[in-house]
């Protein structure tokens, strides 16, 4: 069922190819280096929101549950990227997604910002059909498959305070497991964008990671 589900993904996928600008395969180097303004913005987004959203629930005596934590800095987070200005052609578009969740496009690739440091699980046939970028008839022998979905994750240290930001290239995933083709970590936009071997830390909880999920595959490690 597994296998049929993603040939029918891949045929809609076909009905509407444009040239990609990656494929799976592509060094993730480059792809971060080519993304540096958007990945930029989005490391400056949640850099600000969270600190933002400590104060919030401290004043308003909120009591303090990861979904109300995530939802009011995602909400933070959006405003922040609406208001960003990339200062080329490439100008993000955001979506509109129930529950304030990020999502947008930018130079072609599709993006879904999530919180955690692993790839979650796809709950919904629309995450399934997001993360699905693995040719089922695939042979070593073929070209590479063209890469259209990114997920940016963010995550969080014990104390709520902001710590880590990934860039992960989903490859498949359904309600028990999610799979990667590779995971990066961002560094500090003062610091210069860069791709690091991105090494998972501790899952603070979100409404997007409530299953349990497979280990992220790591740039230089083996599957």
């Amino acid at each position: 069922m597994r296998f049929v589900n993603s040939y029918v993904i891949l045929l809609v996928m076909a009905a509407n190819i444009t040239p990609p600008l990656f494929t799976c395969e592509t060094d993730p180097g480059l792809i971060v280096s080519d993304l540096e303004p958007l990945l930029s913005a989005v490391y400056e987004a949640f850099e600000v929101a969270l600190p933002h959203i400590e104060q919030l629930i401290e004043r308003e005596g909120f009591e303090r549950t990861p979904a109300l934590f995530s939802h009011l800095v995602r909400c933070k987070a959006k405003a922040h990227l609406l208001a960003f200005d990339c200062r080329d052609e490439d100008q993000p578009q955001i979506e509109r997604v129930m529950l304030d969740g990020l999502a947008l496009e930018y130079r072609g690739l599709r993006f879904r910002i999530l919180k955690g440091s692993v790839l979650p699980t796809a709950q919904s046939t629309q995450r399934q059909w997001f993360y699905q970028q693995e040719l089922p008839l695939w042979t070593p022998d073929m070209p590479a498959p063209a890469l259209r979905s990114l997920v940016i994750l963010w995550d969080t240290d014990s104390a709520w305070q902001f710590s880590h930001l990934y860039l992960v290239a989903p490859k498949t995933g359904d309600e028990r497991t999610a799979e990667a083709y590779w995971q990066v970590e961002i560094g500090h936009p003062a610091e210069g964008i860069a791709a690091q071997p991105g090494s998972a830390g501790p899952d603070s909880g979100d409404l997007d990671n409530v299953r349990p999920r497979s280990a992220p595959l790591v740039v230089g490690k083996g599957e």
